[in-house]
């Protein structure tokens, strides 16, 4: 099973790389952890690296660019060497670059998702729960899942991450929203539609990869994401 780690900066993609592929070896599966940004040395034991064939210090010293396009560019080049980077242990992760919109708004990211894919293939779409905190944001992660959904082609479980530090109520949000008054939010209301088509109606998946918690939560829900049994589908 490949599973693409997406998630806006800072949002725990690496470290959760890390933790969940040490849950997942602990538990006697076979992980490959693939890195597939250009522009960070990954903390965790690689399989397959991006930075073997490029890396983005080198794309700004080349083409004499500022980090922006170097980040671009880096990504781009990088795309070209996606059949390098197939592994085959039982689960793969791969970890995307810290900007979401590398990923998701560029060719690269899909055709990296073309190469790599197989029929078992997801993505987790990570949110930083200290970032919610209001019924605004809640719909804002919401609909980026949804766009990740649509531009990648995979199926996706929302994941709220760095839940020790902050506990994020979804139904209180909600109901906050419902609420308020105006156009606005009215708008928000009819976005409200969005969180069909994410896995919180299901199940709310919070992790901590601080402490690590969360993860069985998790393995169950993906597991169930391929599963006509299950409670997501």
């Amino acid at each position: 099973m490949e599973i693409f780690v997406l998630g806006c900066a800072g949002s725990g993609k690496s470290t959760f790389v890390k933790n969940f592929s040490e849950y997942l070896e602990e538990k006697g599966y076979r992980v490959d952890c693939v890195n597939l940004d250009p522009a960070s040395e990954p903390i965790y034991r690689t399989s397959k690296d991006i930075r073997e064939f490029v890396k983005t210090e080198h794309v700004m010293d080349e083409y004499r660019l500022g980090i922006n396009g170097a980040l671009i560019k880096s990504v781009e080049i990088a795309a070209n060497y996606a059949n390098k980077l197939k592994c085959s242990g039982e689960f793969v992760l791969y970890d995307t670059p810290g900007q979401l919109e590398l990923f998701i708004y560029s060719l690269a990211g899909r055709k990296f998702v073309e190469e790599l894919s197989s029929t078992f293939s997801m993505s987790i779409f990570l949110v930083d729960s200290t970032l919610i905190t209001d019924p605004e944001s809640l719909l804002s992660a919401v609909m980026q899942n949804a766009v990740v959904s649509l531009r990648l082609n995979l199926p996706s479980l929302t994941v709220f991450t760095k839940t020790d530090v902050s506990e994020i109520d979804v139904t209180s949000l909600l109901n906050e929203l419902r609420m308020k008054e105006g156009v606005l939010a009215e708008l928000m209301e009819k976005v409200v539609d969005f969180i069909e088509v994410t896995s919180i109606p299901y199940r709310l998946i919070k992790i901590s990869n601080l402490k690590k918690t969360g993860y069985d939560n998790l393995f169950s829900a993906v597991n169930e994401l391929f599963c006509s049994c299950g409670d997501i589908s």
